[in-house]
């Protein structure tokens, strides 16, 4: 007999003279036999698509997985591109950051699968960029390739993170100076990332195990690969996914190009494209004031893109909007910690990747090893930041 149903504030497990906290736990009682080990349900070979769940009140079918697709198959792997199918539903599964209801329509907002958002959500002005990578990232991407290896590791992965998170400290920054809110981009990931560190993805070349046999690296990001959803949300901070501009007529958006005096190094990644020389250019390195100034003139257009947004500013013209910019970006600028275990010693299993420093400074155990990260440094202040002529 399935148990009541919660009231506000209960908690339960779903047995029996207890109550149920959400409808998968009541599914789980609806088909499992307890006394049969994890799951209590077993679906015989050569049996066809259907199979009577234990208690005998219920008949389960299995539904083909590229037309109802769970959440990293559609996520992440892109199965669907793959294999060239619309499936007929998605789920929200394998979903990071808090698991819950924003999580999870982050999610479908960032596929531009979301029809649910309020009303003037379209309406504004917006900063968008392509992703780029950091002279770091360059660097790293280059050894591996050099040594006839694939980049596509967790040392690369590091760099990446921590390369997305330092070019949107600029964009975020410019955004706040022009009043406009800012569209994320479409990152790159070299590395999944786990929700249950008892995994090791390190054996199966960065990749969820299981799903290896996809080779689905590099892959764009889920937002909630590289940052919290709910920190930024907590955080009143607003934003669009790049899905968002997909929605938008071309002729709202203005391509700002970056001009070549920025970081060595620099250069465009998924989706930058070749750079047309009749575009509005913007010098990189100017502080947040200086390249307002020089946008003016497209102050009515809905939505810039930026060619890049590495090396965009030199530093931040008013102090007190400096000190609010950087509070703001050691906030929601550092990516969430994950963790791994290791098929063998970590020491030895990541040595391919890291050195000992980094191993050391992720080691928790002698079989496990946890990524963790530090905001971008701060925006220095336009004095100190910009040469003057």
């Amino acid at each position: 007999m399935i148990a009541r149903a919660c009231q506000k504030g209960q908690t339960g497990n779903c047995q029996a003279g207890s109550c149920c906290t959400s409808d998968q736990q009541v599914f789980n009682r609806m088909v499992r036999d307890e006394a049969i080990p994890y799951p209590g349900l077993v679906a015989p070979r050569g049996g066809g698509r259907t199979v009577r769940v234990p208690r005998g009140n219920a008949t389960l079918g299995a539904l083909p997985l590229a037309l109802f697709m769970h959440g990293h198959g559609y996520f992440v792997q892109s199965a669907h591109a793959q294999l060239r199918v619309s499936p007929y539903a998605v789920h929200a599964t394998y979903s990071l950051d808090r698991h819950d209801g924003l999580a999870k329509a982050q999610r479908f907002r960032e596929a531009g699968l979301w029809r649910a958002d309020p009303p003037g959500f379209g309406e504004g002005r917006f900063l968008a960029y392509n992703s780029s990578a950091s002279p770091e990232l360059q660097r790293a991407r280059e050894a591996f390739a050099a040594r006839g290896e694939s980049v596509h590791n967790v040392a690369v992965h590091l760099a990446a993170l921590r390369s997305h998170a330092a070019e949107l400290r600029d964009v975020l920054a410019l955004g706040a100076k022009l009043g406009r809110t800012v569209v994320l981009p479409r990152w790159a990931c070299h590395c999944d990332r786990l929700w249950s560190g008892s995994d090791d993805i390190f054996h199966f070349g960065c990749m969820y195990p299981g799903a290896q046999d996809g080779a689905f690296l590099p892959f764009v990001c889920p937002m909630d690969h590289v940052l919290s959803p709910a920190e930024w949300e907590q955080a009143g901070q607003p934003y669009r996914d790049a899905a968002f501009l997909e929605q938008l007529p071309p002729a709202s958006i203005a391509e700002v190009r970056i001009a070549d005096e920025g970081p060595p190094g620099a250069s465009t990644a998924l989706g930058g494209g070749a750079l047309d020389a009749a575009r509005p250019s913007l010098s990189a390195g100017l502080s947040d004031a200086e390249a307002a100034r020089r946008l003016q003139p497209l102050s009515q257009v809905s939505v810039l893109r930026l060619s890049r947004g590495h090396g965009l500013l030199c530093g931040l013209d008013d102090p007190t909007e400096a000190a609010a910019v950087n509070a703001r970006a050691r906030k929601l600028l550092r990516p969430p910690s994950w963790c791994s275990t290791c098929f063998q010693p970590c020491a030895t299993e990541l040595k391919k990747w890291l050195d000992d420093t980094a191993i050391a400074a992720g080691a928790d155990g002698p079989k496990r090893w946890c990524a963790h990260f530090e905001p971008p440094p701060p925006l220095p202040s336009a004095e100190q930041g910009c040469r003057r002529a």
